[in-house]
């Protein structure tokens, strides 16, 4: 159904905004409906051919608890939502108590705010120049709270009186989400015209989308459906935060197109599973997060010994142990890089967006099965459960191939010298392609071995897929502002999108950004840092680990650490205070 769009219903004082874009707070608690309220907008945003970016914050309570939606609305692509906050609604005081740094209101800020709460604003949050429109989204009766009209329907009302969007977008949102159970979306239309016929609420400027509906997909779904495209058919994992919607998608994808999945017991046996039906010779993957993925580890080991091509999703939370299973960091590097007994080599990726974790995908199969060892793609829980409005899907660019051996075939399966390090796989049931594939170290034709020497040949054999990898790879990086610039920023994954902005903005600095983080792009990095007169290495983890990473690498006399713990991402505000406290 094609969106019905008419800007000149509302016709309030405008508030100035440069840029194309806007930024939307909806702050509340758990119950509230603010990710559904957000979720809406967003889809109220596609539908007009505007792009746009949303990021949910919540703690790890099962029920209650804070909820904050910040919701970035925009006439081209954004992969970052923003600094401050040009339309806040706010259902309790009390509750924007808890996202400090997360939200900022400006001069010019339109606020919406419960009528009968008088408690007021912490000062962190920044200063409106402008009343806020009280709103009474609570029936109170003795001094407590009863049930009324939903709030977060109310909200929407409101929200599209302040953006300018016509009630009739709305409806079609509500009637595709609600459609199907006519009570409750008569209740929903209901609350939403209280929300609407409020008539003082200040009109931010209007956007102009491109008039045509625009994909919503998070970077799980991404993810999901980036190793599908890529020819993945078996996938086994566990629920855990922030991995879970990967599950979720292909629970619902994947079967349809002959695809398997299984929801395993724990961590262990997923990616016993993963390899069990790689070796089968069905290009295989899970998904979890960091205490999944130590539980992972000899696992992933075995697959590297055995030479049976996995793949492995980290959506990164900020650790140890449970730590914030719904908050994001970079933490889990170290662990990707070099985790587990003994040496094997691995190959690891990093998403930079929601756009990216589809692409990156295609690219873990390519070199997962080509060179038949683990790949690790790391995301994190900012880019895995952030909603994001995308243009058109471009189709993959690499296809999949694992080299599979066939009857008369000479080379042994772990033969040692091919090309590389790689032997045609053996598919079981093959006809004369019997071996033995065990995690012990073993003979050219996988016979157990305590041979000092056969081990150091297997290690070399092994590890010499990464100097091929490498040689593919040299180029896997993005290079971000202007070439002239003196100053450079060193960074992976999710701070892309904020630093796609910053460069653009501060012409004095240029940013460099692996897509491949092992085997690293050193080649390529040493030419983007010698005519840099400074540079920082970027990124949220208290030890500064990609920091060191690279210390071991590279020649970094000159280059410092510009690091913290995760929790929420980098603004733009915070990276200025970063930069300049560790500028020389």
């Amino acid at each position: 159904m094609e969106a019905r769009v008419d800007r000149d219903i509302v016709t309030r004082t405008e508030v100035p905004h440069a840029g194309g874009s806007l930024q939307v707070a909806l702050v509340g608690s758990g119950g509230d409906g603010v990710a559904l309220l957000g979720d809406l907008l967003l889809r109220m945003a596609a539908d007009q051919g505007l792009f746009g970016v949303l990021v949910q914050s919540y703690g790890p309570q099962i029920r209650g608890g804070e909820s904050a939606v910040i919701l970035r609305i925009a006439e081209e692509e954004v992969l970052y939502e923003g600094d401050q906050v040009d339309l806040m609604l706010c259902f309790r005081v009390s509750d924007v108590l808890r996202f400090k740094g997360s939200v900022r209101l400006h001069e010019r800020s339109v606020v919406i705010r419960e009528v009968a709460d008088t408690s007021a604003f912490p000062d962190w949050l920044g200063a409106t120049g402008r009343d806020p429109v009280r709103y009474p989204f609570a029936r109170f009766e003795s001094g407590a709270e009863v049930q009324g009209p939903p709030r977060n329907m109310m909200g929407l009302g409101l929200s599209c009186r302040a953006l300018g969007w016509p009630t009739g977008l709305a409806r079609e949102a509500l009637e595709r989400r609600f459609g199907e159970r006519p009570a409750v979306l008569a209740a929903n239309l209901a609350a939403f015209e209280l929300g609407w016929a409020t008539a003082d609420v200040p009109r931010l400027p209007a956007l102009e989308g491109r008039g045509a509906g625009l994909v919503i997909e998070s970077g799980n779904e991404a993810a999901a459906r980036g190793a599908i495209a890529a020819g993945m058919r078996f996938f086994a994992g566990y629920p855990i935060t922030p991995s879970s919607e990967i599950l979720e998608t292909l629970i619902d994808e994947l079967p349809l197109v002959g695809g398997t999945v299984v929801q395993a017991e724990d961590e262990i046996a997923a990616l016993g599973m993963v390899i069990g039906a790689s070796f089968g010779g069905i290009p295989s993957m899970t998904a979890t997060s960091g205490p999944g993925l130590s539980l992972m580890t000899e696992m992933t080991g075995l697959s590297s010994m055995a030479e049976i091509p996995i793949v492995i999703v980290d959506c990164q939370r900020a650790g140890p142990a449970t730590g914030m299973p719904s908050r994001t960091e970079q933490s889990d590097l170290n662990h990707a890089i070099y985790a587990g007994h003994g040496d094997f080599p691995r190959v690891v990726l990093g998403a930079f967006d929601v756009v990216h974790a589809r692409e990156v995908m295609g690219r873990a199969f390519h070199l997962s099965e080509t060179f038949q060892l683990p790949v690790l793609v790391l995301s994190d829980a900012y880019i895995a459960q952030r909603r994001q409005i995308r243009g058109p899907i471009a189709p993959l660019t690499t296809t999949p191939h694992r080299a599979v051996w066939t009857p008369g075939q000479a080379p042994a399966r772990f033969a040692l010298d091919t090309a590389h390090g790689i032997t045609p796989f053996r598919v079981p049931g093959t006809a004369g392609g019997t071996y033995l594939a065990a995690g012990i170290e073993h003979t050219p034709e996988g016979h157990p071995t305590a041979d000092t020497a056969m081990h150091q040949q297997m290690n070399a054999k092994r590890f010499g897929k990464l100097a091929q990898v490498r040689a593919e790879t040299r180029d896997w990086y993005r290079v971000l502002g202007d070439p002239k610039a003196p100053h450079g920023i060193v960074a992976w994954g999710s701070q892309y999108g904020v630093l796609r902005e910053w460069v653009r903005e501060h012409p004095e600095w240029q940013a460099f950004l692996p897509e491949i983080l092992h085997p690293f792009p050193l080649e390529g990095f040493e030419a983007w840092l010698a005519p840099r007169t400074s540079a920082v290495v970027l990124e949220l983890s208290y030890q500064g680990q990609f920091h060191r990473y690279l210390a071991g690498l590279a020649d970094l006399g000159r280059v410092r650490s510009c690091a913290r713990s995760g929790g929420v991402p980098l603004s733009s505000a915070e990276l200025a205070r970063m930069l300049t406290e560790v500028s020389p």
